[in-house]
């Protein structure tokens, strides 16, 4: 992506702009010379309806077909948002009635807690949140309302969630995740699939340190939808949780998306006078260095800055540059690229993505992550490889119990 193009779009990642803002983002406007990409890259990001909101507010003027093409997908969102909601409200009305126990996770939450329109935080599926013991019951009652919502082949659970459940109503398909945890790591696919291996008839759970339903410490956060009370993490789970969700994504395989950002600064900044920060520097303190990175992005405020005591250091280099060497090359093909410049691309990543991967901020060293950890981080994956040339299954299969994904139903992440 083209650079003034992305900090154009990251000045734009958050819910709302004070007046510096937007002037940081009309002087980073005039800048641009290239439009013909801003619409897709801001829609690959998540960012479509925000970018067009800002760019309204601040006074910005872009070529006619990009305002068309950002309305259009505002306009898309705003619809599609508004059937999912209403998909969302039965979901839980059927729950409820159930005596299920339900929260709300993502963007289907923080559209009504931290955005000013539902609309203006696009989804591609809803996330929803229920105890491990009633995992099957949900999924079942999700098929009672027309979902296909196909059920695991075997005791052992795939992933961190249940296969995606989808329902086609008014001319669109609606995706629902039903998850027994937040989290769930290679390592936690891996024993889950040698416990299904060696015991396939008995249920086979991996325990993690991810956060389960009853594992929450802080009240839960009501917000409403519709006629009825919905439920998603408190404060300072919900703010460890996107900024976890953004660093997991932050790998050898994906990139971030700026939609994720500001998620994170829109809600640090929305409830920064009632987030307990000193809880987040005790419990979560990559909370507090994730934020100091993402000021380089979208700047924080001042009251932000100082209620989470945060320190700001030098800005990273390379701000926005993703991770472009092995094994992600390999995915997205060579291009033409010599073999020299795709080993540099994996053992020196930019300064930007190696804070963020490893949770540094921007004011720790970065040496031993540099030369010592990153390093392993890679040989740990030659390990991998070779022990998929003997058969091992994939990362994508493990997350599925081992089993190779059917295409409709691959995670959907936004």
């Amino acid at each position: 992506m083209d650079s003034a193009v992305y900090r154009l779009l990251a000045l734009c990642a958050r819910a709302e702009c004070t007046t510096t803002h937007y002037h940081q983002l009309a002087q980073q406007a005039a800048q641009l010379t290239e439009w013909e990409e801003v619409t897709a890259q801001a829609e690959a990001h998540g960012m479509a309806p925000l970018l067009y909101a800002h760019l309204k507010a601040a006074g910005v003027q872009p070529p006619l077909a990009v305002r068309r093409g950002l309305q259009g997908l505002y306009l898309r969102h705003r619809q599609t948002n508004r059937v999912r909601m209403r998909v969302l409200r039965d979901i839980l009305s059927t729950y409820d009635a159930a005596g299920i126990h339900a929260l709300v996770l993502k963007g289907a939450a923080l559209s009504h807690l931290i955005y000013p329109e539902p609309g203006l935080r696009p989804m591609s599926d809803l996330d929803i949140l229920v105890p491990k013991s009633e995992l099957w019951r949900a999924q079942s009652l999700l098929a009672e309302l027309g979902f296909d919502a196909p059920l695991p082949p075997s005791p052992t659970l795939p992933h961190r969630h249940l296969a995606v459940a989808i329902l086609q109503t008014e001319g669109l398909s609606i995706h629902v995740e039903i998850h027994y945890k937040l989290f769930s790591d290679y390592f936690d696919q891996a024993i889950s699939y040698l416990r299904s291996m060696t015991a396939p008839k008995t249920s086979s759970f991996a325990d993690s340190a991810s956060m389960e339903l009853h594992g929450p410490t802080n009240p839960l956060y009501p917000f409403a939808l519709a006629d009825l009370t919905a439920y998603t993490l408190g404060y300072e789970d919900t703010l460890w949780y996107l900024c976890e969700h953004l660093t997991s994504h932050i790998n050898v395989w994906e990139s971030g998306r700026l939609i994720w950002i500001a998620d994170i600064v829109s809600f640090a900044e929305h409830f920064a006078s009632k987030i307990d920060w000193e809880q987040i520097r005790r419990r979560y303190p990559a909370v507090i260095r994730t934020l100091s990175l993402l000021h380089f992005m979208t700047p924080l405020s001042d009251e932000l800055l100082s209620k989470a005591s945060i320190r700001i250091g030098q800005s990273p280099k390379g701000i926005g540059v993703e991770y472009q060497g092995w094994p992600q090359a390999r995915q997205i093909g060579w291009r033409g690229r010599e073999y020299r410049h795709v080993l540099r691309d994996t053992i020196f990543p930019s300064e930007w993505w190696l804070r963020l991967r490893y949770k540094l901020g921007s004011v720790r060293p970065l040496f031993w992550h540099r030369w010592i950890r990153h390093p392993l981080y890679i040989l740990g994956h030659v390990a991998r490889v070779f022990l998929e040339w003997l058969g091992w299954p994939t990362p994508l299969e493990l997350a599925h119990g081992g089993q190779n994904p059917r295409p409709d139903i691959i995670d959907f992440e936004q």
